[in-house]
């Protein structure tokens, strides 16, 4: 009786050694992921900055493997999105650089550079109808603060209101137009910008 007595006790111990040690294991992971998480953002920055050192100097293959590594960790990094769309567009090829602005679009909707930049490529093709919601998205963005994804010092919201000028003008819509004219008056009324504003933009 009392060998069984010990060999239950020594089960029970067995049993409770493995739930911790199970436990452990679990909150071990759990760490690792919540640290993971939390350290993917900066990763990716480290690994863009070093893209655009890249890419400042000319290595266009290397600045494209480090946003390849980028989007490795995180595929819905607008940031890395907008980085692989810049360098598919210097290496002249258009389709990959309108794929990737989309999806940096898509993943930020706040990314003024990325909607305004493939905005830009659809009136170069001249598909003013595709370009007008991404400038609309810049403009309902508001002017822009000291934050953001493209070069320094850029006004994507004013040079948007201006966009939408000559895009409407050249869609024949007078009362949209009259309204971007407005805005851009109340926003930028030492600019000039909406004074006078040449059709600048290729024919149909």
């Amino acid at each position: 009786m009392e060998d069984r007595l010990i060999a239950y006790r020594q089960r029970r111990e067995r049993v409770q050694e493995y739930k911790e040690a199970a436990a452990k294991s679990c909150y071990s992971l759990i760490i690792i992921v919540v640290a993971l998480v939390l350290l993917r953002p900066m990763m990716v920055n480290q690994i863009l900055n070093l893209a655009s050192a890249y890419s400042s100097v000319g290595l266009l293959d290397e600045s494209m493997r480090q946003c390849d590594k980028a989007l490795l960790i995180d595929g819905d990094s607008s940031g890395a999105w907008y980085q692989s769309a810049r360098l598919y567009k210097a290496r002249g090829d258009r389709e990959m650089a309108c794929g990737a602005y989309q999806k940096a679009a898509q993943a930020d909707a706040s990314n003024r550079a990325a909607h305004f930049e493939l905005a830009m490529m659809y009136v170069e093709d001249g598909r003013y109808q595709l370009a007008i919601p991404h400038f609309e998205q810049v403009r309902r963005l508001g002017p822009d603060n000291a934050m953001g994804y493209g070069p320094a010092r850029t006004s994507y919201h004013r040079a948007c209101l201006e966009m939408l000028i000559l895009c409407y003008e050249k869609e024949n819509d007078s009362s949209k137009t009259e309204v971007a004219i407005k805005e851009a008056r109340i926003f930028y009324p030492h600019s000039g910008i909406a004074e006078g504003l040449p059709s600048q933009l290729p024919e149909k």
